[in-house]
């Protein structure tokens, strides 16, 4: 199959600048006008943008509304670490290639570093390229049989406590099956690829991208027999609060949060219509990331 055209490129920044963004913007948008390509970011953005490139000329930058930005461009670039990433795969049109360049000190699943992403960044707009496509999972809070909360996640959905010192009280289920009683400070649902993310910090094993499946990990479980979890993601998961009831809050991917009543069900499932296309790096495999990140703790 013939890959498309980019003419139309989106910049997506890290919400925190870096002194990084002074030289790579001025830089990138220079480079992308000499191959007759458009640098388009998001009209939020527009003030701090236009900093970074002080005295030299902007004026050809574009500057489009959310919808337009995540929807509309041809390919789109993440500049920050993997928050910034996961936060653009939730927003982003299914068929938009999304590039990852890591300026963050981590960087799992940003594949390209900020010293080598011009090179690959050509590559790219000459049609070489490799994308993987992945699932987001849906989650929804449902009270008294009415959904009151929709949203996706990439990497985990939390629930845990809001207060010191308490236990929360949790049932879990895989569709219409009980999976166990959970007493604690919460549980993650974590999808494999964010399985080395919260989940493996909080004990759950690292389980490899291609598996078809969701984590459940514990947070600091008050049972010796609470442990992880990996189920199919063919079911939907159903979390339940237990009584006594305390302050409970859904985070996704740690940028979208939501209370959560004692009455209310969360529900956890794929999605069948949100997905994202992820354009991989030919130079490292996932067991060299493991490796990089984790084992010879390397940092960019």
């Amino acid at each position: 199959m013939k890959k498309k055209s980019f003419e139309k490129i989106g910049i997506t920044l890290k919400p925190n600048s870096t002194p990084d963004f002074y030289h790579i913007l001025p830089n990138l948008c220079s480079w992308l006008k000499k191959r007759n390509k458009q640098a388009i970011f998001k009209e939020e953005d527009k003030e701090r943008v236009l900093k970074f490139f002080k005295s030299k000329n902007s004026s050809e930058l574009k500057f489009w509304n959310s919808t337009e930005f995540h929807h509309k461009v041809d390919l789109m670039l993440s500049l920050g670490g993997d928050g910034t990433l996961i936060g653009v795969c939730r927003r982003i049109k299914s068929s938009i290639p999304v590039l990852g360049i890591n300026l963050g000190r981590l960087g799992f699943i940003t594949e390209f570093n900020k010293n080598e992403y011009f090179d690959r960044l050509e590559d790219i707009l000459q049609g070489k390229y490799t994308t993987i496509s992945k699932p987001l999972f849906h989650v929804s809070i449902e009270r008294k049989g009415k959904s009151i909360f929709k949203e996706f996640f990439f990497n985990d959905a939390v629930v845990a406590k809001n207060d010191i010192a308490r236990m929360i009280y949790l049932r879990a289920e895989l569709g219409n099956e009980h999976i166990y009683n959970i007493s604690g400070d919460g549980i993650i649902i974590s999808s494999p690829l964010g399985s080395t993310a919260y989940s493996m910090a909080a004990g759950g094993p690292i389980v490899h991208p291609e598996v078809k499946g969701l984590i459940l990990t514990p947070i600091c479980p008050h049972s010796l027999i609470n442990r992880p979890f990996v189920v199919p993601d063919t079911c939907p998961i159903n979390l339940k609060i237990l009584p006594p009831h305390h302050s409970l809050t859904l985070t996704l991917d740690g940028q979208v949060a939501m209370s959560v009543d004692e009455q209310d069900v969360i529900r956890i499932n794929s999605s069948k219509v949100k997905k994202v296309l992820l354009i991989i790096n030919p130079e490292k495999s996932y067991f060299d990331t493991i490796r990089d990140k984790f084992i010879l703790s390397k940092r960019d």
